[in-house]
């Protein structure tokens, strides 16, 4: 008869495939519930601003990344020896409008990282947003790492920009790098500081929010005119056109690289019947029971 009555239990699904012949009947529905909430928790990502910093600086520089960087360099010897930089260069130094047209993205060049991710951390905290706030941390970590690889290379090439106010020869000028260890600085040469913050930006939020078009539309126009910008302001005296081109290259490719990280934290786990993640069932009842 008991064992009928298992039979019974077992074809109806009340019993638990973890029962355990003891002597009583107890249920455990509770703890099952406590078990596999406390399995939820430990798989909330650990959100931090410097999260997986030393292995995603390595990513941004592997594979695919690998040649963005490549193309950042190759791009700058074409437009250079196609004298590209000097033409460009030419014609906004002859058409000074264009210059005042881009001095509010210039203006704002520089704080776009921190408008960007602290408006995002402030909304994430102030609604317990979590995924705003790794959006902010993903934007903040690839403008810190972008400035940093950005700032080394402008101290180990150092490019002049177009000083049109001390140089006559504009085209030799534009050929001239001064390789070494801060011959130049960090502020003015090659890439554009402005245009790696703005596309670390760009292409960490558009990693992260991978999904919203209107994003990828409006952050990439933001980033295009910003290229435009650096290329044409102080009648084309900021920064060759080629200083740019690099920096959208690189940053790109540090950006994604960051913003994808931090949008992995938060993928969906595979779903099971009913929509639960599976091994996170809660049976009706857990019956431990003995004959």
């Amino acid at each position: 008869m008991n064992i009928l009555f298992i039979i019974l239990l077992s074809a109806l699904g009340i019993t638990s495939a973890s029962a355990q012949f003891r002597p009583g009947l107890v249920l455990n529905a509770d703890k099952q519930v406590e078990n596999n909430l406390s399995v939820s928790r430990s798989a909330h990502p650990d959100l931090m601003l410097f999260g997986n910093l030393g292995n995603n600086i390595v990513n941004s520089f592997k594979g695919n990344n690998l040649y963005l960087h490549l193309a950042g360099v190759a791009s700058t010897v074409l437009i250079v020896t196609t004298n590209t930089d000097y033409y460009v260069h030419k014609y906004f130094y002859d058409h000074e409008q264009y210059g005042e047209a881009a001095m509010p993205i210039i203006r704002a060049g520089m704080f776009i990282p921190f408008v960007a991710g602290g408006s995002l951390y402030a909304y994430g905290k102030l609604g317990k947003d979590d995924r705003a706030v790794a959006a902010s941390f993903a934007v903040l970590q690839a403008s810190l790492v972008a400035f940093l690889y950005n700032s080394l290379l402008k101290a180990v090439t150092g490019r002049p920009n177009p000083d049109w106010q001390h140089h006559t020869d504009m085209k030799e000028l534009s050929k001239t790098f001064r390789f070494g260890f801060m011959r130049g600085g960090i502020f003015w040469g090659w890439p554009s500081g402005h245009t790696s913050s703005t596309m670390a930006v760009v292409s960490a939020l558009t990693s992260f929010y991978s999904e919203k078009t209107w994003l990828k539309v409006a952050g990439y126009s933001l980033a295009a005119y910003m290229m435009f910008g650096v290329s044409s302001l102080h009648r084309g005296g900021m920064h060759w056109f080629s200083d740019a081109v690099a920096a959208a290259f690189m940053s790109y490719a540090i950006g994604s690289t960051i913003g994808k990280y931090y949008r992995d934290q938060f993928q969906k786990p595979e779903t099971g019947s009913g929509g639960v993640p599976p091994g996170m069932e809660i049976p009706l009842f857990n019956i431990q029971y003995s004959f």
